[in-house]
């Protein structure tokens, strides 16, 4: 009869292995935020370029910023819109 006992990794494994994870987090946060930078300095470029429209604070789904053109809020995420 052979028993095998699965061990645990040990501590220091652990610790390297929380270390890798950490790392590739702090990357993958570092590559989003590059993004979400790429993206608002894309999307002010449009607004400066199409002088009829213009970008309001967060809509009440959360998921998009306001657009307001021809006296009209509008989101492009949920369809919301409102005229001002």
């Amino acid at each position: 009869m052979d028993h095998r006992s699965r061990s645990s990794p040990t501590p220091m494994r652990g610790r390297h292995l929380h270390s890798r994870r950490l790392r590739d987090l702090e990357d993958r946060l570092d590559d989003a935020e590059q993004q979400i930078a790429r993206l608002e300095n894309t999307l002010r470029g449009i607004v400066r370029e199409t002088n009829e429209v213009d970008v309001s604070g967060p809509c009440k789904c959360g998921e998009s910023l306001l657009i307001v053109r021809q006296r009209t809020v509008y989101c492009p995420h949920c369809k919301y819109r409102r005229a001002i």
